[in-house]
């Protein structure tokens, strides 16, 4: 793994697991990984161009671009359709093996 990403790492591991380890709606999976994803800077990726990009859309879906970050995606996580929700963890996933 590479070293200057282990932080993204980690927190998108857990986001995965959280999204994975639970019967609950995808909504509220998706909330809960949230609190994961959050703790990962945009400025992690500063020389990597191409994740930068992909977790900036995951932000993006997530509607992170408010004064609380936290509230916000969890306001938006809850009233996202399945297929929107599933979406998202898709992206979610698809970043974790991009960081390898």
């Amino acid at each position: 793994m590479d070293e200057k990403h282990a932080n993204a790492h980690e927190q998108f591991f857990l986001a995965i697991r959280a999204l994975a380890a639970s019967a609950d709606s995808i909504q509220l999976r998706l909330i809960r990984a949230n609190e994961f994803i959050l703790l990962v800077t945009i400025d992690e990726f500063e020389e990597e161009k191409e994740l930068k990009i992909k977790f900036a859309r995951i932000l993006d879906y997530l509607a992170v671009d408010q004064d609380d970050l936290e509230e916000v995606a969890v306001e938006t996580a809850a009233h996202m359709t399945d297929m929107e929700a599933a979406k998202v963890a898709g992206l979610i996933c698809d970043f974790f093996y991009d960081l390898g």
